[in-house]
């Protein structure tokens, strides 16, 4: 089913209003639901059965009273302010009890003339494995919103509902992604019907980085699709955000690295400028792999007959990794070509304690019997 075509069901449990004496502001539930199935792409639980239901679950959690006919005495806003004190994790149960995909929660408060709302969109996806704080984290997307006058209310719950759609799109996207990539491994689907599948995702939320990710470590597998595999790289690249713990979380799952495997890509494509602005790029937005990245960047400079350039990203791997092999050598190896006889020779004696196998001990003491017969 193209995700267009595909509604979630959400409920939205009554909300709280910490309002004036004389304010009559109320419906915005009805706000909400109107602006949610306006976008097409979700159905709404029933209010009436949504209250009815709340209504139940209170008095049978709070008074153990199990007809609500025998609850009448409880107002309306005795009921909404008792739901709203649940823990998270029952208004989850809930959720998942009314079979529906997302649930809405939240309060409408008042400052002087002016208004706040406070929502939690809560995702009811199978968490019971899921240690409680992850699970929270998991499962909870907290909204604000504020406006200085009453007239302006709907204006902000558009604008939330908005941040509401995005927020139950990106976290059903990113599972759809994940389910399309483990069938694929299963056998369920070829290679094109999963590159197919995934373009259709991307085709409807372009600016999604979980979708582009997902599509570039899939044209990763085919070095026929290495155009397509550049052009989605560039693309995820942009619209990855280094404070979004999605965008790692996802990167970690998939065990790949998006700038190194962009990078060479470049380099088959005889681009080692461009690559050399990834690996740049990914030092100043991504916090992993740093040594490996200006140990790259060395390598790259050289083949761009920058040496100066390329000592410098060696030294800094070193900064990190004073014992790497490779970047110690190539940094004596530097000094040599400069005629540094001096600075050569302290650098690869240096190497001979980082030296691990037979081989690179055997290239270290040779170079240095080479330097000191000049």
């Amino acid at each position: 089913m193209p995700a267009q075509e595909q509604k979630y069901k959400v409920v939205i449990f009554p909300f709280v209003y910490n309002l004036g004496s004389e304010s009559q502001i109320a419906g915005v539930e009805r706000i909400i639901q109107s602006e949610l199935i306006r976008s097409g792409l979700f159905s709404v639980i029933d209010q009436k059965r949504t209250y009815h239901y709340v209504r139940k679950t209170v008095l049978h959690n709070f008074y153990k009273i199990d007809n609500v006919e025998k609850g009448s005495n409880f107002s309306n806003k005795d009921i909404i302010d008792l739901f709203f004190s649940f823990e998270w994790e029952k208004v989850v149960k809930m959720t998942k009890q009314l079979n529906a995909d997302f649930g809405i929660k939240g309060s409408l408060s008042q400052f002087g003339e002016g208004y706040r709302a406070d929502i939690e969109v809560i995702n009811a996806k199978e968490i019971e494995t899921v240690r409680l704080q992850e699970m929270k984290d998991k499962t909870v997307g907290a909204l604000v919103g504020e406006c200085e006058s009453a007239e302006k209310i709907p204006e902000m719950f558009e604008k939330l509902v908005q941040q509401i759609t995005r927020l139950c799109l990106s976290d059903k996207v990113m599972e759809t992604a994940e389910d399309i990539i483990e069938s694929y491994y299963q056998g369920k689907f070829t290679y094109q019907e999963t590159e197919n599948k995934l373009l259709e995702l991307v085709s409807d939320m372009p600016e999604e980085f979980v979708l582009q990710y997902t599509l570039f470590s899939h044209y990763l597998e085919n070095p026929e699709k290495i155009d397509r595999l550049i052009k989605t790289g560039e693309k995820a690249i942009h619209l990855f955000d280094s404070g979004n713990e999605e965008h790692i979380r996802y990167m970690s799952f998939l065990g790949l690295d998006l700038f190194h495997e962009l990078a060479n890509a470049y380099v088959i494509a005889g681009s080692f400028s461009k690559a050399i602005t990834v690996y740049n790029h990914a030092l100043t937005i991504y916090p992993m792999n740093q040594a490996k990245y200006f140990k790259q960047l060395g390598v790259l400079y050289l083949l761009e007959d920058k040496g100066e350039a390329s000592m410098d990203a060696f030294k800094k791997v070193l900064n990190i990794d004073p014992a790497d092999f490779e970047s110690n050598f190539t940094i004596a190896a530097l000094y040599e070509a400069k005629k540094n006889t001096a600075k050569a020779l302290e650098q690869y004696r240096n190497c001979v304690k980082y030296a691990t196998n037979p081989t690179d001990r055997s290239k270290v003491l040779e170079a240095i019997k080479k330097l000191e017969a000049k």
